[in-house]
């Protein structure tokens, strides 16, 4: 397959400026796809724009964070306030997912859906999905698009694989270190592992959402394993929407930065540096071949001995540290430990050992609620051992880890992880 390179504008709909510098870029530059928002003001004047251009690659640009949406704001109480209009961030819809996470997932999956059947009702066929502020991202969200996507057979979905790695050396720029561009990439990308999916299309421009200019483009590194990629762009023709203001709700879209893109996308030559199967450092090329090797030649057994083992280790130097250089009380030192090092033992147990694809939240909670139970299990049995039997704290905790790990194990394959290992195993069948 031909390498390419996918450069898609997002928000169009979105104003008039937006609807034209995606109208110039296809006709003048190197623009090639763009994702509408069919619930803004100026969806109708973007699908004539496309049809105009049958060659445009049009997708679904998903909306839930502004302005009014596609159904009746009654039907979305979570998503809506009082005047009709979505109220909800990323950060606050983060949150709905975990504290109200059927009733959120329900509305959310009502809203996109329709907005897919209105985006079909304009005449426009969808062949990718993404979403504006990339909430999509939220695990509880992306499962929901996931079961989209396959329901109205579109294409590809954004998710956010770009290395930072590579990223980097090729660019001078450190403006994510003062903008926020760092803490976003991160985020995403957790969730982005945290959901599982694997696209074989690379993500570029994370690190400089919104800030793009010619010098980001002078060398562009796609690992290995791709052969498309995908440059999110927001380009703007920023003179049209300073003359019709009253129609912006982000005043992002006047910035100078929107202009700047469009003429980065006038430069055709850019289609030129784009480097395919391009090496990662030496560490990292050691860490990817250690990966392929762990996961297809070594059973879950002996993934869950060396991860639990790990994990043990890792415990118990945490206990050890804290009882003997903090000099905390045993049971204090208990505690804290488990607050420590609970949460890296689930997220590799899950990943380096079951290879879940579950639900990260029912997941998590199922894992914390073995994990009390074993600190519960460790308080009693420690103290007996300490108590009653005159056990040394530090022998008496390793003994109980012996236990434990073998616990552990038979815990999270038939509760923790259960679910997903089922699903699995019927797929292979």
């Amino acid at each position: 397959m031909k390498n390419k390179v996918i450069f898609n504008a997002d928000d169009f709909g979105m104003t008039r400026g937006v609807n034209m510098a995606i109208k110039k870029a296809f006709d003048e530059g190197i623009l090639n796809a763009a994702s509408l928002m069919v619930n803004q003001q100026y969806a109708l004047e973007a699908v004539e724009i496309a049809k105009q251009r049958p060659e445009l690659d049009l997708g679904l640009h998903v909306n839930l964070t502004n302005e009014y949406p596609t159904l009746n704001a009654k039907k979305l109480p979570l998503l809506t306030g009082i005047d009709g209009k979505f109220k909800n961030g990323f950060v606050k819809l983060l949150w709905l997912s975990l504290t109200h996470a059927k009733e959120l997932k329900k509305e959310v999956r009502a809203e996109i859906e329709a907005q897919i059947l209105k985006a079909q009702s304009m005449g426009v066929c969808c062949k990718h999905i993404d979403s504006h502020r990339h909430v999509h991202m939220i695990p509880l969200i992306f499962k929901v698009m996931l079961e989209l996507k396959e329901k109205y057979q579109i294409e590809r979905i954004r998710v956010i694989n770009e290395s930072a790695v590579q990223t980097i050396r090729t660019n001078q720029s450190k403006s994510y270190l003062f903008d926020g561009g760092l803490i976003k990439y991160f985020l995403l990308k957790f969730f982005a592992v945290l959901n599982g999916y694997r696209s074989k299309i690379y993500f570029y421009t994370m690190l400089y959402t919104c800030k793009l200019s010619k010098d980001h483009f002078k060398k562009i590194l796609v690992p290995s394993g791709y052969d498309e990629v995908e440059v999110m762009i927001h380009p703007s023709v920023i003179e049209i929407d300073q003359h019709h203001k009253e129609d912006i709700f982000d005043l992002n879209v006047l910035s100078d930065w929107r202009t700047k893109e469009l003429n980065t996308l006038y430069d055709k030559s850019i289609l030129n540096n784009f480097v395919f199967d391009a090496q990662y450092p030496f560490l990292f090329e050691l860490y990817f071949k250690i990966e392929k090797f762990w996961f297809e030649r070594l059973s879950e057994k002996i993934r869950f001995l060396l991860v639990g083992g790990f994990n043990t280790v890792f415990a118990y130097g945490v206990y050890a540290l804290l009882l003997i250089v903090f000099r905390m009380p045993y049971l204090l030192a208990l505690i804290v430990q488990y607050f420590i090092t609970i949460n890296v033992s689930i997220a590799t147990m899950r990943y380096y050992v079951f290879q879940s694809k579950g639900d990260i939240v029912a997941e998590f909670v199922k894992a914390w609620g073995v994990y009390i139970g074993l600190f519960v299990a460790n308080t009693i049995g420690l103290s007996f051992l300490i108590e009653a039997l005159k056990v040394d704290a530090l022998w008496a905790q390793g003994f109980y880890l012996v236990f434990s790990t073998i616990v552990t194990y038979l815990l999270h394959k038939y509760f923790s992880f259960r679910k997903a290992l089922k699903k699995n195993k019927d797929s292979v069948k």
